[in-house]
């Protein structure tokens, strides 16, 4: 299975970045002084938008690959992660946001390929209770929901307290 960047899912996340980037501004013009620094936070933090979404926008080529040897996020570099190096697949949520949990059994190995920032990034989502390595399927197709059936169609090691 192969998922892509879908064009019409970033065009519609680049509207909520623009939204965001509004909502953050109007914050700014806030009597209170923490609303204020809030907003300024938020346009900074929601800018970045629009410098992710275009250069997503034209890449080419499979970003997320699951195949007979294991799964491949392209975007992330952590390399192709072997089927016999994975514990259990889950699905996780923060709000509506649903991603894939990619338990491992030697997650250092792969990590350790990351920039220092990306495994901050990895052991925040520890922090909160997910696997260090999770993998985000906004603005791709297919989505989340299509990669779970194929996961579990293909009898992977997927566990059923983490399905959608």
């Amino acid at each position: 299975m192969e998922c892509y960047v879908s064009r019409t899912k970033l065009v519609g996340l680049l509207a909520l970045t623009c939204v965001m980037v509004g909502a953050s501004y109007f914050c700014t013009t806030m009597a209170d002084i923490t609303a204020r620094v809030a907003g300024w936070c938020g346009v900074g933090f929601f800018s970045l938008g629009f410098v992710a979404f275009p250069v997503t926008f034209f890449r080419s080529g499979p970003q997320v690959v699951i195949g007979a040897e294991g799964i491949e996020d392209r975007r992330s570099k952590l390399g192709l992660m072997r089927w016999e190096d994975i514990r259990a697949l889950s699905v996780g949520s923060v709000e509506s946001t649903r991603f894939l949990c990619v338990d491992l059994f030697e997650p250092e190995k792969y990590l350790s390929r990351l920039p220092r920032w990306k495994r901050r990034l990895a052991a925040a989502n520890e922090a909160m209770g997910f696997t260090p390595v999770t993998i985000g399927f906004a603005g791709l197709t297919p989505g989340i929901d299509e990669v779970w059936d194929y996961l579990q169609a293909r009898g992977e090691p997927t566990g059923s307290e983490g399905k959608p």
